[in-house]
C-alpha cells in the first residue's frame, strides 16, 4: 500500500513543472481558455468556482453531455462516471461509489451516497426517478460529505443541478428522440422575461420505451415537469423558487435466473421459458411455487417544492433553503418468480441554512441543518413457501450544525478545516407477519393443501444516534494552472432500522478518508491532467440483505424468521488511484480519458443467512451452521464468513476513454463525430460472491454523429449505444425458497436511433 502511495504521489507531481510555463499574463490566458480546454463551474464546496480549482474530488458532467449520452435516468450515469455504479432493483434506486452503497429493497432502506437536487438531500431510494432533463451539470463528490452538507454521506453525493431561469431572456429547447424498442423522448424549456428583475423557466420530460424482456419489464414511462420562478431585488437579495412533479409508469425493471436461457435474447421472469425453470429447480411442487406473471406494474409519483433564498448581509451571504417533498409508491415486481407488492407514501421536510463569507486570508461557511421524515409502507415479500408482510410507520428526524473555513497562509497555500455534529432521531411502529410454509393437511391421503403459519409481532424502535466528523486538508498552487491537494475526512450514516422484535436497528458505520490529489492544465490550455489517490477506512459498515431477525419468543428461545435486514458486517479497506486527461490539439479535436484502479476488501465480513429448505445456503464464502430456530421445521440458519472478499460493485479498472471530430462545412454547418467506451474489469453484485453473480470484464461502447446548422440552433443526430450489445449485470438477488437459484438485472442491450434539437 505505502509503495502505490508513493508511485502515485510522484505521478501526481510530475505535471506541475509544464504547468508553471503557462503564466502568461491574464489576456493571453483567456485568449487560451477561448481555444483550449472549456472550464466547468461548479458548487460542490457551496461557491461557484472553477472545476480545476476545486481542492476536492468531485467529477462534473456537463447538461449536454447527459443528453448526447441518451441520459434519462440515475441509472445511466454508470457510463459516464467511472466510480459510479448505478442499478435499478425494483422501483428503488441503488447507488454504489467505489464499493461504498446500500442493497436498498425496502422502506427502511437509506443511501450510503447521498442524492441532492438543487442542493436538497432526497431521502428516498426511489426519489432519484423523473428528474433529468433541462440539467445545468451532475456533479459526483467521491468521499465523506458533511462539513458543507446538510445531510451526512458516508461515500459521497451525487448533486442534481437544474438549469436556473435566466434575467432579461427569451430563449427555449426542444429536444425529440426516437429509437428501436419504439422508444420516444422529448424534453423541452422556455425561459421567459418578467420584467428586468423576474424570470421564469419551465421545462419538462417524456419517455416511453418498450421492455428490453421478452416479455415487457424493463421498459421505461415517465413523465415529468419543473418550473421555477427567480427574482432579484437589486439590493443583494434573489431568491428561486422550485416545483417539480414526475409521474413513473410502466412495468417496471426486469432480469431473469441464470444462466440466461437463449443466449442475449433477454428472457423475462414471466417469460414460460423462465417459470419453466424456476419450477423444475429445487424445492419442487408440491411444495408451494411462486409464479411470476406479467401483470407488473410502476405508479409512482413523486412531487416537491423547494425555495433558495440569498441575502447579501455585507459581511457575509445568507443562504436558506426550505423544501418540501412527497413520494408515492405503487408498484408490483417479480425477481426469481419472488412477488414484491410495495404501496408506500413518505413526505420529508428540510430546513437548511448557511452564512459564508470571505474576510482577509480567511474564507468561511457556518450551516444548520433540520430534516423530517414520515413514511407509511404497505410491503409485501411472498414466495409462496416464504413470506413476509410489513405495515410501517416510520418517522426520522435529524439535527445538524456544520462549518468549514480555509485560510490562506499565502498567496499559494490554504488551509482547510471542517467540523459537524449529527444528531439523529428514528422511530418505528411496525406490523409484522411471517408467512412460513410447514408442511401439508393431510400428505398421506393426497391432499398437498399447504399450511402456511401466520406469526404476528410488533417491532418498535425509538433511538438516538450522535456523532461528531470533521475534515482537515491543504492545498498548494504549484503554478498557475497546477493545483496539490490533500485531506482528512470523516464519515457518519446513522443506524438503519429493521422489523424484528429484538434488537432492530443496526449500529452507525463510519469512515475515515485520505486523499491526495492534483489538477493541472498546460500546453496554452490545450492538455489537462488530474490525478487523485485515495485511501478509505471503513468501520462498522452496513450490509443490507435477507437474513434471520428475531421475530417471537417462547420458553425454548427465541424464534427467527427471514426479514430483509441491515447489519454490521464488520470492516474494510479501500484505495486506488483515478486519473484524468483530456487533449484538444486543435478546435475540432478532443481525446479524453478516464481510469480508475481500486483495491477493495472486507477485513471482516461476517452476517447470517436464513435458509428455508434447513440446506446449506449457496454461497461463496465459509459458511457454518448454528443452534438458532426458524420460523418452520425445516428452517435452519447459518452463520457466515466472506472476510477477505472484495467490496460488491467495486471493479479492479474502470476505463472511460472518448474522442470527439468537428468537421467544417463551411457555410452549411459542421459535422460532429463522436464515440467513447467504457471497459471494467470483474465484480460481484452481490454478498454471496457466486460466479453467476459476478459480472466479468467487458467494454461497452458508443458512437454518434451529429449536423448542427451554421448558427448552431438545429442539430440532428444519430446514435448507436453499446454497440457490441454486450450482456452487462446490474444487479442479483438470490432466492430465499430455493438456494442456488440467482436472478440478475441487466443494464440496456444495443440501442439506436436519431434526435433532432431545435434552440431559439
Amino acid at each position: 500500500m505505502k509503495a502505490v502511495l508513493l508511485a502515485t504521489a510522484a505521478a501526481i507531481l510530475i505535471p506541475v513543472t509544464p504547468a508553471l510555463a503557462q503564466d502568461q499574463g491574464s489576456g493571453e490566458e483567456t485568449q487560451a481558455q477561448a481555444s483550449g480546454i472549456a472550464d466547468i463551474i461548479v458548487t460542490a464546496q457551496r461557491r461557484s468556482e472553477n472545476l480545476q480549482k476545486a481542492a476536492i474530488a468531485v467529477s462534473a458532467v456537463a447538461g449536454d453531455t447527459l443528453i448526447k449520452q441518451s441520459i434519462t435516468q440515475a441509472n445511466d450515469l454508470t457510463r459516464v462516471v467511472p466510480a459510479l455504479q448505478v442499478a435499478p432493483a425494483a422501483s428503488f434506486t441503488q447507488i454504489y461509489l467505489r464499493g461504498v452503497g446500500t442493497f436498498g429493497a425496502n422502506a427502511f432502506a437509506e443511501q450510503g451516497v447521498a442524492f441532492n437536487l438543487d442542493g436538497v438531500y432526497l431521502s428516498r431510494p426511489a426519489a432519484p426517478a423523473g428528474l433529468f432533463y433541462d440539467l445545468e451539470r451532475v456533479e459526483v463528490l467521491k468521499g465523506p460529505q458533511g462539513t458543507l452538507y446538510g445531510r451526512n454521506a458516508t461515500g459521497g453525493a451525487v448533486n442534481v443541478i437544474t438549469a436556473k431561469p435566466k434575467l432579461g431572456e427569451t430563449s427555449g429547447y426542444i429536444n425529440a428522440e426516437y429509437g428501436n424498442y419504439d422508444a420516444l423522448k422529448g424534453s423541452a424549456a422556455l425561459n421567459l422575461p418578467l420584467g428586468e428583475k423576474l424570470a421564469f423557466r419551465i421545462a419538462g420530460q417524456y419517455v416511453k420505451r418498450d421492455g428490453y424482456f421478452s416479455d415487457g419489464y424493463d421498459d421505461e414511462h415517465t413523465q415529468a415537469v419543473r418550473a421555477q420562478l427567480r427574482g432579484e431585488t437589486g439590493t443583494g437579495l434573489d431568491a428561486t423558487l422550485s416545483v417539480d412533479y414526475a409521474h413513473v409508469a410502466g412495468m417496471g425493471s426486469g432480469g431473469t435466473i441464470m444462466p440466461l436461457l437463449d443466449g442475449k435474447h433477454r428472457l423475462g421472469p414471466s417469460d414460460p421459458r423462465v417459470i419453466a425453470a424456476y419450477s423444475s429447480r429445487s424445492p419442487t411442487p408440491p411444495v408451494p411455487q411462486a409464479v411470476a406473471s406479467d401483470d407488473g406494474y410502476q405508479d409512482n409519483d413523486f412531487f416537491g417544492a423547494a425555495l433558495t433564498l440569498n441575502a447579501d448581509l455585507g459581511f457575509a451571504t445568507l443562504t436558506v433553503i426550505p423544501a418540501y417533498r412527497k413520494t408515492d409508491l405503487d408498484f408490483r415486481s417479480y425477481a426469481s418468480s419472488f412477488l414484491i407488492d410495495v404501496q408506500e407514501k413518505s413526505s420529508q421536510m428540510s430546513l437548511e441554512t448557511r452564512l459564508g463569507g470571505h474576510s482577509g486570508a480567511l474564507e468561511w461557511v457556518l450551516g444548520g441543518y433540520y430534516f423530517a421524515e414520515d413514511v407509511s409502507a404497505r410491503q409485501l415479500f411472498d414466495q409462496a413457501s416464504n413470506g413476509t408482510r410489513l405495515n410501517s410507520e416510520l418517522d426520522t428526524e435529524s439535527l445538524a450544525a456544520f462549518g468549514q473555513a480555509t485560510f490562506s497562509v499565502t498567496d499559494r497555500v490554504r488551509l482547510t478545516g471542517g467540523l459537524r455534529y449529527t444528531t439523529d432521531g428514528k422511530r418505528q411502529t411496525t406490523e409484522a407477519h411471517t408467512l412460513p410454509f410447514v408442511g401439508f393437511v393431510n400428505p398421506a391421503q393426497g391432499n398437498f393443501t399447504p399450511i402456511i403459519l401466520d406469526i404476528v409481532s410488533y417491532p418498535r424502535t425509538d433511538v438516538d444516534f450522535n456523532k461528531v466528523t470533521w475534515k482537515a486538508g491543504v492545498e498548494f498552487d504549484a503554478g498557475p494552472h497546477s493545483l496539490l491537494y490533500a485531506s482528512v475526512s470523516t464519515g457518519f450514516k446513522s443506524g438503519a432500522l429493521f422489523a424484528a422484535t429484538g434488537r432492530n436497528y443496526s449500529a452507525p458505520e463510519n469512515m475515515t478518508a485520505y486523499t491526495i490529489g492534483s489538477k493541472n492544465r498546460f500546453f496554452d490550455n490545450k492538455v489537462q491532467l488530474n490525478a487523485e489517490a485515495f485511501l478509505w477506512k471503513y468501520k462498522d459498515q452496513q450490509i443490507s440483505h435477507l437474513g434471520p431477525v428475531q421475530i417471537a419468543s417462547t420458553p425454548a428461545g427465541a424464534i427467527y424468521g427471514p426479514v430483509f435486514t441491515t447489519e454490521n458486517a464488520g470492516k474494510s479497506t479501500i484505495y486506488g488511484l483515478e486519473l484524468e486527461a483530456l487533449f484538444q490539439p486543435t478546435s475540432h479535436d478532443q481525446f479524453s480519458a478516464n481510469i480508475q484502479y481500486l483495491h477493495s476488501k472486507y477485513d471482516e465480513l461476517t452476517y447470517q443467512a436464513y435458509s428455508t429448505t434447513g440446506t446449506a445456503p449457496v454461497i461463496g464464502c465459509t459458511v457454518t451452521p448454528t443452534s438458532q430456530t426458524g420460523a418452520s421445521p425445516a428452517a435452519r440458519i447459518y452463520d457466515v464468513d466472506c472476510s477477505g472478499r472484495p467490496l460488491v460493485n467495486a471493479p479492479r479498472w474502470v476505463f472511460n476513454l472518448g474522442y470527439e471530430h468537428g468537421f467544417q462545412l463551411g457555410d452549411h454547418g459542421k459535422l460532429i463525430a463522436a464515440t467513447d467506451t467504457r471497459i471494467e474489469t470483474s465484480r460481484y453484485l452481490s454478498l454471496d460472491f457466486l460466479d453467476l453473480g459476478r459480472q466479468g470484464s467487458y467494454m461497452m461502447s458508443n458512437a454518434r454523429l451529429t449536423y448542427e446548422t451554421p448558427s448552431g440552433n438545429f442539430s440532428l443526430t444519430g446514435f448507436i449505444n453499446n454497440i457490441e450489445d454486450e450482456l452487462v449485470f446490474a444487479n442479483s438477488l438470490q432466492s430465499p425458497a430455493k438456494p442456488g437459484v440467482i436472478y440478475n438485472q441487466l443494464r440496456p442491450p444495443r440501442t439506436y436511433g436519431v434526435r433532432a434539437g431545435f434552440r431559439f
